[in-house]
């Protein structure tokens, strides 16, 4: 009996290039603050909702060397319809440039430190060569296969050796890599080559390049694979120089808001915050995320030039337990005077009618009524000539009338517990805290 033994076919590896290509940061836009009250007598809790602009693009890549399929150079062939592939497609349009490399320094500096993808600030030591100045090109890890890459300089300390770059790098660097000034000639579209954006495929022309020549591209690549948003809040405003999200995430009393919002979504609200985080200072951070986990990095080393976070000062504590007293052609309203130290004083407001109506009130305070201990009082009435408008701009009350109050906080900083700044126009959303005039008050 014959035995016919199965012939497994040979084993075949393919290497594909790892995505580390991080999406651009999502750009952060309106936030609303609002607060509410989940108890007998507590004090007000602020919610803080954030929108954005979802990102459509990737990060930019600062010089991708075009490579075959084992990672050497593919150099240039010098001949019509020579064809060059990217790493990444599909690319977007009007945001690419293509090089020849025709020239290298004689001068090598190496990196004093270990890079990261992302990073934008480089250290070479000192003395810093004289050819490597703001607008110069230079490559790093030069001929080492998967890690030649080349970037553009932004500034340069030339007393601390930090090199600032126009993009973050692509690929991570180790401390002793090589680093040295290129001459990149620019080429020219449909003159020197031709660019398919769907596929990332570059083809040469006619008298385009030199023939063994090294060809770089920088480009952007559009955003195919968002999976999710993550939002981080430190306290303090501004308290991470660099806010990569390693960075964040290192910081001092840093909270994981979420680090699962929706990629379809674009707003959030925190319900994190406590009483005590009333007034207080804090800062946000959301960074968009891909499926390989890579996060959005930076888009400038300068931080206040980073969309992706915000500098929020939660509003301060809604007065609790208003109430009214009312006699001939007065009314007295009273309420808890506020203990958080950033609230400054209160303004009041008044509305026709036994519902407060945002749209018919009138500011009834002259100056900010004061912050105060125990409870807190202001006279709506022609005998307070010390802090009311004049009855032209309001007028007195009268016998036979009804009214509705609201109360508001004021910040130091002049931040109003609806969220608006300065004299605010009133929110027409449900009023914080309002009483009438018939003795009733309350929320």
């Amino acid at each position: 009996m014959a035995i016919i033994e199965s012939q497994l076919s040979q084993q075949v590896v393919g290497n594909l290039a790892a995505d580390i290509l991080s999406a651009e940061p999502p750009v952060l836009g309106l936030i609303q603050a609002s607060q509410f009250i989940d108890g007998l007598t507590p004090k007000g809790k602020t919610r803080l909702t954030l929108n954005w602009t979802a990102p459509t693009k990737n990060e930019f890549i600062a010089g991708e060397l075009l490579k075959n399929p084992d990672g050497t150079p593919d150099l240039s062939d010098g001949v019509a319809n020579a064809l060059h592939e990217m790493q990444f497609d599909p690319i977007v349009a009007g945001s690419f440039g293509v090089f020849e490399r025709t020239g290298a320094s004689v001068s090598v500096k190496t990196l004093s430190a270990s890079t990261v993808h992302g990073q934008r600030v480089i250290n070479i030591g000192t003395p810093v060569p004289g050819d490597i100045i703001a607008g110069a090109k230079i490559v790093i890890d030069d001929g080492v296969t998967n890690k030649e890459e080349y970037v553009e300089v932004k500034a340069v300390n030339t007393l601390t050796g930090d090199v600032t770059l126009v993009d973050g790098l692509f690929y991570p660097h180790a401390s002793g890599a090589a680093v040295k000034q290129v001459t990149l000639s620019a080429k020219t579209l449909s003159t020197h080559y031709s660019l398919e954006l769907s596929t990332g495929v570059l083809t040469e022309l006619a008298g385009g390049f030199t023939a063994g020549n090294r060809l770089v591209i920088r480009y952007q690549g559009t955003l195919q694979d968002l999976d999710h948003y993550e939002l981080y809040r430190v306290p303090g405003n501004a308290p991470v120089s660099i806010p990569i999200k390693a960075n964040v995430l290192a910081a001092s009393g840093v909270s994981a808001v979420s680090s699962a919002i929706p990629s379809t979504a674009t707003s959030f609200q925190d319900q994190t915050p406590l009483d005590p985080d009333n007034g207080k200072d804090f800062t946000y951070y959301l960074f968009s995320v891909d499926d390989q986990g890579n996060a959005s990095n930076l888009t400038s080393e300068v931080m206040t030039q980073n969309q992706h976070l915000a500098f929020v000062e939660l509003i301060p504590t809604v007065p609790q337990n208003l109430a009214t007293e009312v006699s001939s052609n007065k009314v007295v309203v009273s309420w808890d005077a506020l203990s958080d130290p950033n609230a400054n004083g209160y303004n009041i407001f008044r509305a026709p009618g036994s519902t407060f109506d945002p749209a018919q009130a009138l500011k009834v305070n002259s100056t900010l009524i004061g912050k105060g201990t125990g409870r807190v009082s202001f006279d709506d009435s022609a005998s307070n000539a010390s802090n009311r408008r004049p009855a032209g701009d309001v007028p007195y009350p009268q016998d036979g009338q009804t009214y509705s109050y609201k109360v508001e906080a004021e910040d130091t900083t002049t931040y109003w517990t609806d969220g608006t700044a300065n004299i605010p126009t009133l929110d027409t959303s449900a009023s914080k805290t309002a009483g009438i005039g018939d003795g009733t008050g309350g929320r």
